[in-house]
């Protein structure tokens, strides 16, 4: 068993504390989470992305939730973030999160599922660990002692840099040494220019604006360290959300299923042409410019997405490996299901 940095603990600890909510919050006493009454849940809960081609709320552009109404409560700033939103009640239906979070919450208890893949990577859109041009890193050794920025703690781009870290040589001391630093990915371009962090894993988009600002040397992909493509999270649902509004939770994803494909066979300009006029109509007008400089055209995912096991259990082995979960208490089926994916 590895040792268990203060990142690790960290991830381990908001983990523990999510699963303490969804025990608390008494989601079976709780309205919104479905009626008593046999009604199903029409008003949705949800959390957006800024800045980005969001297929949850493409789904409700292209009229596939007629019939339930969208109620904003924030954005998205991290899948463990939005996890917790969904496991404490905050949220009906929890954000595009990685795999290997669900995977770490479903060992603690807490009673969620994902539901369709979300987000991934492959050639032409994926995450990169990159330096500024100047920098004298150029291999894994030399990040020992060294700060990378990352958007959030016990997430994707820390289960790919452990990966890699692993698959390079270092020793777990020298992991140890390797600092990650939670940053916005807004305030990474500064922190990266400045010095305040020596390396930054960036997406596809974050990597587009902070190379308007300085010139990049990109160390290693998300794709050079899992292979490609890869389905890296996906939307998550409560089960008890599941049973008791069963046509919803269907409607929720084939509705985003729709959506999926729809972003992967059409141009970005045919996107667009949904997409910008629902975003003005919604109050997400200051979305569309983001959007427009930084959508890659793809989400990363196949057009008919469905969720496997090996999705999940590379991620299970990875928490396995550094103490975060026994492997032999986790089926991989507990994790996700595809019974409401009409791609299954």
């Amino acid at each position: 068993m590895k040792h268990l940095s203060i990142r690790q603990r960290l991830s381990r600890a908001l983990v523990v504390a999510a699963a303490a909510m969804t025990a608390a919050s008494g989601l079976s006493a709780c309205g919104s989470a479905g009626a008593d009454d046999g009604k199903e849940v029409t008003t949705i809960r949800y959390q957006s992305y800024a800045g980005a081609v969001d297929a949850f709320l493409l789904a409700d552009a292209l009229g596939e939730f007629e019939g339930l109404t969208l109620k904003r409560v924030g954005d998205i700033t991290g899948g463990p973030q939005a996890l917790q939103a969904l496991v404490s009640n905050q949220t009906d239906i929890g954000g595009s999160a990685f795999y290997g979070a669900i995977a770490q919450l479903v060992a603690t208890g807490a009673p969620i599922k994902a539901v369709i893949p979300f987000y991934g990577s492959n050639e032409t859109t994926n995450s990169s660990l990159a330096v500024l041009e100047k920098s004298s890193i150029r291999t894994a050794r030399d990040l020992v002692g060294k700060k990378i920025a990352v958007n959030t703690l016990g997430a994707n781009q820390e289960a790919v840099l452990d990966t890699w870290f692993d698959q390079q040589g270092l020793s777990d001391a020298e992991q140890e040494r390797i600092t990650l630093v939670p940053l916005p990915p807004l305030n990474t371009p500064e922190a990266l220019g400045s010095g305040k962090v020596d390396a930054a894993v960036l997406s596809f988009q974050s990597k587009k604006q902070t190379e308007q600002q300085y010139p990049l040397r990109t160390l290693v992909t998300d794709v050079d360290v899992v292979g490609e493509p890869y389905a890296g999270g996906g939307l998550t649902l409560r089960t008890e959300f599941i049973e008791k509004n069963p046509k919803t939770s269907r409607q929720l994803v084939e509705g985003v299923a729709a959506a999926i494909e729809f972003i992967e066979t059409h141009s970005k300009q045919e996107i667009f042409d949904v997409y910008f006029p629902y975003l003005e109509k919604e109050g997400y007008g200051d979305y569309i410019e983001a959007i427009e400089t930084n959508f890659p055209g793809t989400l990363g995912v196949d057009p008919k997405p469905v969720i496997h096991d090996e999705d999940i259990q590379r991620w299970v082995d990875w928490l396995d490996s550094r103490g975060d979960i026994d492997a032999k208490d986790v089926k991989v089926s507990d994790v996700y299901t595809n019974e409401l994916n009409p791609n299954a």
